[in-house]
């Protein structure tokens, strides 16, 4: 699993280095495929409005900087600081994609994430990947944050279960139950302030049980 990962995060920087060089010679925003200009927009009015009046960090988790590589020429990023959580990073800090006007840097140790305070967490579609979910979410600080992004994931409107993922059969996606997924942000004090649904075709299950859809999911305390 770590192998797979280790790949995918080296095609990212690849194509994130060729997004951030078509963001440096246009004024506007490279077009991606799939649902991520949606999602990527998401992010962006969400920096953006909570960077406003104050200066914020930004928590990426179980993200790569693909994800961070074409929001340039959207918002203002000079009050934005950004930390990617990524834990099968190899790319030393020299080897990093220079972003203009965006301080970020990535880290592979969890133990540190919980030392820090964020305004925003942005978990993309990291639930499906982690069988053990809640208890990374209950390990996080939450002390300062405001704002928790969740997008491109697949919920299951019953009971939890597993499938293998259609397009790479070494990929076990853990679709949990949406109402679980809900009850522990509302005991976090969170309120679901906006939810959106995306086509089912990015749920990517061999075996769709119990309903599942994907979804977006911005909470906010």
């Amino acid at each position: 699993m770590n192998k797979f990962w280790k790949n995918y995060n080296k095609k990212s920087n690849f194509l994130s280095k060729r997004i951030i060089k078509y963001n440096e010679k246009n004024n506007f925003n490279f077009i991606e495929n799939y649902n991520y200009n949606h999602i990527r927009d998401l992010f962006c009015l969400i920096t953006a409005f909570a960077s406003i009046k104050k200066k914020i960090n930004i928590l990426d988790y179980g993200s790569n900087v693909l994800s961070i590589s074409n929001i340039k020429n959207k918002i203002d990023l000079k009050r934005a600081k950004i930390d990617i959580f990524d834990p099968y990073n190899d790319m030393s800090l020299h080897n990093l994609p220079k972003i203009n006007n965006l301080i970020y840097r990535i880290i592979s140790n969890f133990s540190e994430l919980k030392e820090n305070n964020y305004d925003v967490i942005n978990f993309g579609s990291v639930f499906q990947y982690d069988d053990k979910i809640f208890n990374t979410l209950s390990e996080l600080n939450y002390n300062k944050n405001k704002i928790i992004i969740v997008t491109h994931t697949p919920f299951s409107l019953n009971k939890k279960f597993k499938c293998v993922q259609q397009n790479n059969k070494k990929i076990v996606q853990n679709i949990h139950p949406l109402k679980r997924v809900l009850k522990f942000f509302k005991l976090k004090g969170y309120k679901l302030i906006f939810k959106s649904r995306n086509s089912d075709g990015y749920i990517k299950c061999k075996n769709n049980k119990y309903n599942s859809v994907s979804l977006n999911l911005v909470f906010f305390k």
